[in-house]
C-alpha cells in the first residue's frame, strides 16, 4: 500500500469515528443512519482497495463510499420498516387476545358501528381498579385497554 492509500483510509476511519460520536444516549442513530455509516465505511474501504489496483485510489474510495452509504441507508430503512410492522402486528394480536371478538378495537378510518356494551353476567361483584383518564370510566384489573376507545388504562390511586 502506498502513503496516499493509508492517508485516505485513515481519513475515512476518522470521519467514521466523528459521525459515530454524534450518537447520543437518548436518541442515538436511527437504523437508516447506522446503515449509511457502516455501508459508507465498508464501501470506502473496498473502493480504496479496488481503486489502488487500477491506480485511482481516491476516485475508488469516493465512489465506494457513496455507493456503500446509499446501499447501507436502504438496508437500514428496510430494517426499520420491518421492525415497525412487527410491532404493529404484535400490538394488534395483543388487543385481539385481550378483547376477543366484538370488543376488539378497529383500525382508524374503518367505519365503526357503535355496539352497546353488555357487561358480563354478575356472579360476584367485581372490583374496578383501573380507569381511563380521558373518559373517567373504571374497569376491572384484568383490562389493560379501554374496550370502547382502545386507550391504555391507568391504575386507580
Amino acid at each position: 500500500m502506498n502513503k496516499r492509500t493509508l492517508k485516505i483510509g485513515s481519513w475515512v476511519l476518522a470521519m467514521a469515528f466523528i459521525f459515530a460520536g454524534c450518537a447520543t444516549e437518548t436518541g442515538g442513530l436511527s437504523e437508516r443512519e447506522t446503515g449509511a455509516l457502516l455501508g459508507g465505511g465498508t464501501g470506502a474501504g473496498l473502493g480504496a482497495i479496488i481503486g489502488s489496483q487500477s491506480g485511482h485510489t481516491g476516485a475508488g474510495t469516493a465512489i465506494g463510499a457513496g455507493a456503500g452509504a446509499l446501499a447501507g441507508a436502504l438496508i437500514g430503512e428496510s430494517a426499520r420498516r420491518q421492525k415497525e410492522q412487527t410491532k404493529k402486528e404484535i400490538r394488534q394480536e395483543m388487543m385481539q387476545q385481550q378483547y376477543q371478538g366484538q370488543y376488539a378495537p378497529q383500525p382508524y378510518g374503518a367505519p365503526q358501528q357503535q355496539q352497546p356494551y353488555y357487561p358480563p353476567p354478575a356472579q360476584s361483584q367485581e372490583v374496578h381498579t383501573k380507569y381511563n383518564p380521558r373518559t373517567g370510566q373504571t374497569f376491572p384489573d384484568r383490562y389493560k385497554f379501554d374496550p370502547n376507545t382502545g386507550e391504555e388504562l391507568q391504575p386507580l390511586r
